[in-house]
């Protein structure tokens, strides 16, 4: 198995994730920090949401597992899908475990070298629930994360 585009998408990234209604209206913004790490075969990921009402949640997605044919499957507290590159692309699907019903495509494309952006399409059941834009930049090389930092246990903060 060799990856291509996988490797471009480690270290850290800070961004800001819209969130769209199917009619176009503009739900909601936050900010966000990913740390992304590639070792061998395995994926490690967290995602840190920052709300302009003072919420925090920070979610360790734990490690996930590329296949031989380069296809990586996460489960793991929140979520359950697979992930996969095609042409100049990341392709995702998953479901949140507790929300039954629920899908979510995803395409994360390079505009640049440590620039990105990446559309969710949501659905439940069937019915399309809107769009997630997220833009982000490269602040960080995944050396510089501490492999104690996949240690830290998820959570909610409200305020």
């Amino acid at each position: 198995m060799e990856l291509k585009l996988f490797p471009q998408h480690t270290g850290i990234w800070e961004g800001t994730y819209t969130r769209i209604a199917p009619d176009g209206t503009v739900l909601h913004r936050h900010k966000s920090r990913l740390s992304l790490k590639l070792n061998g075969s395995t994926w490690s990921q967290s995602n840190l949401y920052q709300f302009e009402d003072g919420r925090e949640e920070f979610h360790n997605f734990g490690n996930s597992k590329f296949d031989a044919q380069g296809i990586m499957t996460f489960d793991n507290h929140r979520i359950f899908g697979k992930s996969w590159e095609s042409s100049d692309n990341i392709l995702l699907w998953w479901e949140y475990k507790e929300e039954p019903g629920t899908k979510l495509f995803e395409i994360i494309t390079l505009l640049g070298d440590g620039h990105r952006m990446r559309t969710w399409q949501h659905s439940r059941n069937g019915i399309f629930e809107g769009l997630t834009m997220i833009e982000e930049r490269r602040v960080a090389t995944q050396d510089t994360i501490p492999n104690e930092h996949y240690q830290q246990e998820s959570y909610v903060k409200t305020n």
